[in-house]
């Protein structure tokens, strides 16, 4: 269920979009009310559940892809000193190349088609899962390790039972991170490479000046993802951390 804050932000994000549009032309800032008459037409004839799709394909394979090679190597870096001194120059050359490389080099590579985008996804977003696993293992309580290792388990059961639960926060931060990364390489990928998804749409009605277009294709697309944000991640993270205690009132502004 959506709390009271959260309808308050939007109608505050809203109030804010009526006032930029009463202040700029329809070919700058379209209000509210254009906007959604524009999506309503789009969505009747069909194109935006084909063109969604294919994007959103796209950024789930992506972000898997992130998702492992950022857990790999984070595990791997927080766990081996020497691990961490072998990979922290490729995380740091991961977040230096801009994507629009990585969207280019992947194009290039493998062709016009949806390996290189998605390879392209999981190269630019995984070094923030990397990084948020890396600290997410230093953080983590030394003493369960030392109580596993006295109770005689065995390394892959110490990872297993001890290390990931405690890493799952940061790996739903992270994730949520990355998923926002994919989302922006993607469009790009599907602007400068591609015949289909939302990307190439907006460069679609960029190129006939529509701005009432972009913006109701772009807020599709945030309905579609705040809708796999309230439906999916939030119910999740939820289950997978009821073994957290709540922070105390103290604590809370």
């Amino acid at each position: 269920m959506i709390s009271t804050h959260k309808i308050y932000s939007f109608a505050t994000l809203l109030l804010l979009w009526v006032v930029l549009s009463s202040l700029f032309p329809p070919s700058v800032v379209p209000g509210p009310v254009a906007v959604g008459k524009a999506a309503m037409e789009d969505l009747k004839t069909g194109a935006p559940f084909f063109h969604i799709s294919k994007t959103l394909l796209r950024v789930g394979l992506g972000l898997g892809l992130a998702i492992l090679l950022g857990l790999g190597i984070g595990l791997v870096m927080g766990l081996s000193r020497k691990g961490e001194m072998f990979f922290d120059s490729w995380l740091m050359i991961g977040l230096t190349v801009p994507a629009l490389v990585y969207g280019m080099m992947c194009l290039l590579w493998f062709g016009l088609n949806d390996f290189a985008a998605i390879t392209a996804i999981g190269i630019t977003a995984f070094p923030a899962v990397g990084i948020n696993i890396w600290q997410g293992v230093k953080d983590i309580d030394q003493r369960l390790i030392v109580l596993g290792k006295v109770c005689r388990m065995s390394r892959g059961a110490i990872v297993w039972k001890i290390i990931l639960p405690q890493l799952i926060p940061y790996l739903l931060g992270s994730t949520r991170y990355a998923l926002g990364i994919c989302w922006k390489i993607c469009t790009t990928v599907e602007l400068i490479g591609l015949s289909n998804g939302v990307g190439f749409m907006l460069n679609y009605w960029f190129g006939l000046f529509s701005m009432t277009q972009v913006f109701a294709w772009t807020l599709m697309f945030l309905v579609v993802m705040l809708a796999i944000e309230f439906i999916l991640f939030r119910p999740l993270e939820r289950r997978l951390t009821i073994w957290r205690p709540a922070p105390e009132a103290a604590l809370r502004f």
